[in-house]
């Protein structure tokens, strides 16, 4: 639990102060939850004044008035520090003050390993949604634009009857480029790929998924990380008891949560207390590596070939130096080059496979290597630390997937959330 130096952050406003179509308050709250704070507290004056030097009362006469309002964060402070900004920007005339804290409890309790709380407390209740007519090309352009890649059908009464998700779109839709590979070229270029699938008359009834898993917004978000588990999801939508839809739950939603109230101070010395299972114990250890030197012939050979979708770059004493994924090789490459490098990528074959053009594109960047493609700043775990300290790393972190080091910063591994979330559960 979290515990120790942390800060405190009050955001004054105004009750009637708005964000986008909505209360500025409830918009901070929510940006607060998406940043995976540990909590927010919302406290609603009687009296006040700001800026404008008028004097707000709760008086019967402007109760309803515009009151002075206090949003209250307690955090740690590389957190508090990373949510300023935004804030600055939601609300450019609010007062903002920070204060160092000393945290001497916090957290919740646990329950089937992840902190009990429900649902309705952590989802998202802004729900993009799709209706079984809406065309195909319509679910691409909105998955492009969002951070998720996978959105509720629902019909005329708000129920939910389908999802329509990447694979969809791959197995059923047409679509032969991932949307993370469409998202890492420019508009222009994603648009030409979307006119080599779309089909106008192709609705979303006919790509969709039917048997749609859900959880409601009192069950706790255990429930909802197993399900997630079991069936291999990243979202599910959240319906009342009549099935209709009051919001949607991410993998990182559940993981924002873990790291709000559960992020151990872990010490390399440190041994997990208890049975806390380690990195070590839920790791693969065949990992696809190359050094700085490599080709982009031996790059291209580990993605295709590999589960993990990266190959990471390692120094001649097995330190990791980089990583490189599909998106990395697309956003350091000519655009000349992006038609024969997703061919390659997509059809999951060694370059001498490819058909004449795309080796023809890809030979033009034989001069070049490893280090001009991959991502230096790698988020590393280290092999003893604890699955729930891990999990909240990624979150924070925004990474999926993890390199392992051991005490001598050699890599043993790699890990990802799926399988730490497993092991969280067990």
């Amino acid at each position: 639990m979290f515990t120790g130096r942390g800060k405190r952050l009050d955001i004054y406003i105004g009750e009637t102060d708005h964000y986008h179509h909505q209360a500025l308050y409830m918009a901070i709250v929510e940006m607060l939850r998406r940043e995976g704070c540990g909590g927010a507290t919302v406290t609603r004056g009687v009296a006040g004044f700001g800026a404008s030097s008028l004097i707000h009362t709760a008086s019967i006469l402007r109760l309803s008035i515009d009151l002075p309002i206090v949003i209250t964060v307690v955090d740690r402070p590389e957190r508090i520090d990373r949510i300023i900004d935004p804030l600055r920007q939601m609300a450019p005339h609010a007062l903002i003050t920070a204060q160092s804290v000393e945290v001497v409890q916090s957290g919740a309790p646990l329950r089937e390993g992840l902190p009990d709380v429900k649902v309705a407390e952590v989802m998202r209740r802004e729900v993009a949604a799709v209706r079984p007519d809406s065309p195909v090309a319509a679910v691409v352009e909105l998955l492009l634009d969002k951070d998720f890649t996978a959105v509720p059908v629902t019909d005329d009464q708000g129920k939910v009857v389908g999802m329509v998700s990447d694979s969809d779109l791959l197995t059923r839709g047409g679509m032969n480029v991932t949307i993370s590979l469409q998202r890492a070229t420019d508009a222009d270029f994603a648009r030409e790929l979307r006119r080599s699938f779309e089909n106008p008359d192709r609705k979303v009834a006919e790509v969709m998924t039917r048997e749609v898993v859900t959880v409601g917004p009192d069950d706790v978000i255990g429930k909802a990380a197993r399900l997630m588990v079991e069936k291999h999801l990243k979202r599910l939508p959240v319906v009342d008891s009549d099935g209709k839809l009051v919001g949607i739950l991410g993998r990182l939603d559940i993981l924002n949560t873990v790291a709000a109230v559960n992020l151990p101070e872990w010490h390399p010395e440190a041994r997990p207390a208890g049975h806390q299972a380690t990195v070590a114990e839920v790791m693969t250890r065949e990992v696809p590596t190359v050094s700085e030197s490599a080709t982009v012939e031996e790059i291209f050979d580990l993605l295709v070939s590999s589960s993990q979708k990266r190959v990471v770059v390692v120094d001649d004493h097995r330190r990791v130096a980089g990583i490189v994924t599909d998106s990395d090789l697309i956003s350091r490459v000519s655009r000349e080059s992006w038609p024969g490098i997703i061919e390659i990528l997509v059809a999951r074959v060694p370059i001498g496979g490819a058909s004449e053009a795309a080796r023809k594109q890809a030979q033009k960047l034989r001069a070049r290597f490893a280090r001009e493609f991959m991502t230096r700043d790698v988020i590393t775990v280290r092999d003893l630390m604890p699955v729930a300290s891990a999990l909240a790393l990624s979150a924070e972190k925004r990474v999926k997937r993890m390199p392992v080091v051991n005490a001598a910063g050699e890599l043993v591994g790699i890990v990802g959330r799926t399988e730490m979330m497993r092991a969280l559960l067990a």
